[in-house]
């Protein structure tokens, strides 16, 4: 017959802190587009995921997401072609040799 513990289990309880998400915009200043998509971690970079909307002047693209506050790494597919946001404040290097943009989510 195996031994047991005759001890309980120990149970930690721990206090968690939910912050509320937020809606950003992810904008992109691309005239000559036809199609435009957006990609990051917060989609697992799927490349097909997230079409983003020409608006009206047919000038910049826009896609809004709700995101929890955090760092996101992401890319816009303009007509096939990966490329970052030359508009956004802060881009990094990847390992493709390329750069990715950085969205920054306040609580």
């Amino acid at each position: 017959m195996p031994k047991t513990d005759s001890k309980p289990p120990i149970r930690v309880r721990h206090a968690s802190v939910r912050l509320a998400p937020r809606e950003v915009a992810f904008i992109l200043s691309s005239p000559e587009a036809e199609e435009v998509y957006l990609c990051g971690d917060f989609n697992e970079w799927a490349p097909n995921g997230l079409p983003m909307i020409r608006h009206a002047d047919r000038r910049w693209w826009e896609k809004r997401l709700v995101l929890a506050p955090g760092r996101y790494e992401y890319k816009f597919i303009v007509n096939g072609v990966w490329i970052h946001n030359p508009d956004a404040p802060e881009n990094v290097p990847n390992v493709y040799g390329s750069l990715n943009s950085v969205m920054e989510v306040q609580p």
